[in-house]
Order: structure tokens, then C-alpha cells, then sequence
């Protein structure tokens, strides 16, 4: 039996990654915007929703743009930072021609 096709072709090493910053010391704005102004920092792309962040991108770029972020927010608040990592999940739409 063949699987079934993936909605888009997989695409090594290209990956999306849903990031949510959580702060543990009250200061949820500033832990955020610590979290993303690192992130443009990095010239990485990425899409802002209300609950969480899209960045994408070469895996060898989106990595290391991460651990900057988490670096930069973890150095100023204690937070948890929930990922969420895919190499097949559709990009966000301002973003889709490049998958």
C-alpha cells in the first residue's frame, strides 16, 4: 500500500517552527518582545500572531536564530519557550511561495 501524499512536497531543509514564550516572572510583554526583538535581530522571517510565532526558513539558519532568542530572553526573565518544529508543515501565507 503507498501512503498517501503529503499536502506539499517535503522539503529538506527548509522548516517552520511555532515558537510561544511563556514568562515565569510576571513580565510577559517585555519577555516576549526581548524574545522577538532577538529574532529580528537575526534577520530570520517570521509571522506574529496573538498566542505564538512563526519563523521559517534553511534549518541552518532557523537554529541558530533560536538559540539567540532564547539566549537574549533567558539572560533578562525566567521563561519556558514551547517549540513546535515541522520540515512538511505548510508556511505561513505571506511565506508560501517559498516551500
Amino acid at each position: 500500500m503507498t501512503p498517501a501524499p503529503l499536502p506539499l512536497p517535503k522539503t529538506d531543509p527548509l522548516i517552520s517552527v511555532q515558537v510561544s514564550v511563556y514568562a515565569l516572572d510576571g513580565c510577559v510583554r517585555e519577555a516576549v518582545h526581548a524574545y522577538l526583538d532577538a529574532l529580528d535581530a537575526t534577520g530570520i522571517d517570521r509571522d506574529t500572531g496573538t498566542m505564538s510565532t512563526v519563523v521559517w526558513g534553511e534549518a541552518t539558519a532557523v537554529w541558530p536564530a533560536l538559540q539567540t532568542a532564547y539566549a537574549a530572553v533567558a539572560a533578562e526573565h525566567s521563561v519556558i519557550v514551547n517549540s513546535v518544529m515541522s520540515n512538511a508543515a505548510p508556511l505561513p501565507a505571506r511565506a508560501a511561495g517559498r516551500r
